[in-house]
């Protein structure tokens, strides 16, 4: 499945949204399901884009120190070779900067690397928790397709098959019994006009907003979730026993 396409329904709304004068259909446990994925998934997304917020002001911090120390050894060099190699005040003091100045690197690397430790287990974490959420909307998908044929055939089957009667007898009509077209071939050719009739109507507004509204899947950001790893049990597994290994040392 590719990415869920979301409507703005709040994950507290109902399953299928009731028509005027009908009671509200009580939300299914895979719906609920469904909201407890989307709002997991959510933090699990803040938590991953503040980590990495992180990792880059260390890296930005450790740049700007290793900057300052590759300055302080310029000057005190450059001292140094004015001064014939004497060790003035003005050296020391310089050289000292320098030594400062990396050992903040050092020290905001060791902090990088850190944080970064934290990110291989949120990316894990979100793409377990982006597969369940994938894997239960497409049965919620499921639910509101049984849902919907079963309302169509409670409010239209008669209809359908009062049409498909007299259309029966209209092509049958005058030919020798031999003749006559069996039943599922009438099948075929009226509800095959009936499909193509349907099709011309996919795109309407009204019929896509009707769909999201049966439908009412949460929303759902999953442009910081590693969906070839979703898509890939195996470099899931491969990602766990290194975690795993990780944690052992």
């Amino acid at each position: 499945m590719s990415e869920i396409q979301t409507t703005n329904t709040t994950t507290s709304e109902l399953a299928i949204q009731p028509g005027e004068g009908a009671e509200a259909a009580p939300v299914s446990e895979r719906r609920q399901r469904l909201n407890e994925l989307a709002q997991h998934l959510a933090s699990a997304v803040q938590r991953k884009r503040a980590l990495v917020a992180k990792v880059d002001t260390m890296q930005r911090a450790k740049q700007a120190a290793q900057g300052d120390a590759a300055v302080a050894r310029q000057q005190w060099s450059a001292k140094l070779r004015d001064a014939d190699g004497h060790l003035t005040r003005d050296v020391q003091k310089l050289r000292a900067n320098e030594s400062s100045a990396l050992s903040l690197a050092e020290e905001y690397g060791a902090m990088e690397d850190e944080i970064a430790a934290e990110l291989p287990k949120l990316e894990l974490e979100l793409t377990e928790v982006a597969d369940r959420y994938l894997s239960t909307a497409e049965g919620v998908t499921s639910e509101a397709a049984s849902q919907a044929y079963e309302q169509l055939l409670a409010q239209a089957g008669d209809s359908l098959a009062v049409a498909f009667s007299l259309f029966s007898r209209a092509e049958n009509g005058g030919m020798h019994y031999r003749q006559s077209a069996s039943t599922g071939e009438l099948a075929s050719t009226f509800f095959g006009r009936l499909g193509e009739a349907v099709r011309h109507r996919l795109n309407d507004a009204a019929v896509i907003d009707q769909v999201a509204q049966q439908l009412a899947l949460p929303p759902m950001d999953l442009s910081a979730v590693d969906m070839e790893l979703v898509r890939s049990p195996a470099r899931r597994s491969q990602l766990r026993a290194q975690i795993s290994a990780a944690s052992a040392v």
